[in-house]
């Protein structure tokens, strides 16, 4: 998968309102911007793929781990919104995951790759 930028991610513990049970990679989050507040205005199609030390996509059939911060390359998926992302998406970003209305995880933009370049 291409990727538009790098994030670290922190998925919730279940204590801390997260999910019942862990996610694996792959899974299809919606992303919010921190600044748009408790109830964003709107959720965004930017998927992540969890990355191990070695830089490699963590496999898709073992659960992530919870409560620490996993780096991530991340992807829009809606070609027509990349400007309006190109934008927002700096490095020092925050921003959630979620799960409908549910915030799941947090995480903040550690760099701009694929996005940076308007004709990408």
């Amino acid at each position: 998968m291409s990727h538009d930028f790098e994030a670290v991610i922190r998925v919730f513990t279940r204590k801390e309102g997260g999910r019942r049970t862990p996610p694996f990679n792959g899974i299809r989050w919606d992303f919010a911007y921190a600044e748009d507040g408790p109830i964003p205005p709107s959720l965004y199609m930017i998927w992540p793929d969890f990355l191990g030390p070695d830089g490699k996509s963590l496999p898709e059939d073992q659960p992530l781990p919870v409560g620490i911060d996993l780096p991530a390359r991340m992807k829009i998926l809606m070609e027509e919104m990349r400007a309006e992302h190109r934008g927002r998406i700096t490095p020092g970003v925050r921003f959630f995951c979620h799960e409908g209305p549910q915030r799941v995880a947090e995480g903040v933009v550690t760099r701009v790759t694929g996005l940076a370049s308007p004709g990408a």
